[in-house]
C-alpha cells in the first residue's frame, strides 16, 4: 500500500517537475511581433545582444510591445538568479510593471572574476 501510495504522489508531483522555466533562444522572440519591420528590428536587436536565455523567457510574457523592450534593455549584459526568475515567471497574475519590478529584483549580486577586479586570484597553468 505505501508503494502505491509513493507512486500517486510522484504522479501528481510530474506536472510541478514541468512547469520550471524554460530557456528561450532570444530570436525565436521575434514571433511576437506582426509587422515585417518590427520582426527585422527584433532580429536585429536580439542577434546582437547578449541577454540571459531565461530572463529573455520572463521579458516574453510581458504583453506590451514597449514593456517587453523595457524589460529587454533591463535584461541587457546582466547575471540573473533562476530561482528568482522562475518566481517572475510562475506568478501569471503579474502585470507587466511588477513583472518588470521583479526582473530587476532577480538580478545576482554576484559578478565572475575578471582582470580588472583584484578581488579574485586569475587563474595559471603552468605546462611542464
Amino acid at each position: 500500500m505505501t508503494l502505491l501510495w509513493q507512486s500517486f504522489t510522484l504522479l501528481l508531483a510530474i506536472p510541478l517537475f514541468t512547469m520550471a522555466l524554460e530557456p528561450s533562444n532570444p530570436a525565436s522572440l521575434c514571433d511576437r511581433f506582426v509587422g515585417d519591420d518590427e520582426v527585422q528590428a527584433c532580429e536585429k536587436k536580439t542577434h546582437d545582444s547578449k541577454v540571459d536565455w531565461y530572463a529573455a523567457t520572463v521579458c516574453n510574457l510581458q504583453s506590451d510591445q514597449a514593456s517587453f523592450w523595457n524589460c529587454w534593455s533591463e535584461i541587457e549584459n546582466a547575471r540573473f538568479s533562476p530561482a528568482a526568475l522562475d518566481k517572475c515567471a510562475e506568478n501569471q497574475s503579474l502585470d507587466d510593471v511588477s513583472r518588470l519590478a521583479c526582473v530587476k529584483a532577480a538580478k545576482a549580486g554576484r559578478q565572475p572574476a575578471s582582470v580588472n577586479n583584484t578581488e579574485f586570484q586569475s587563474l595559471q597553468i603552468k605546462k611542464k
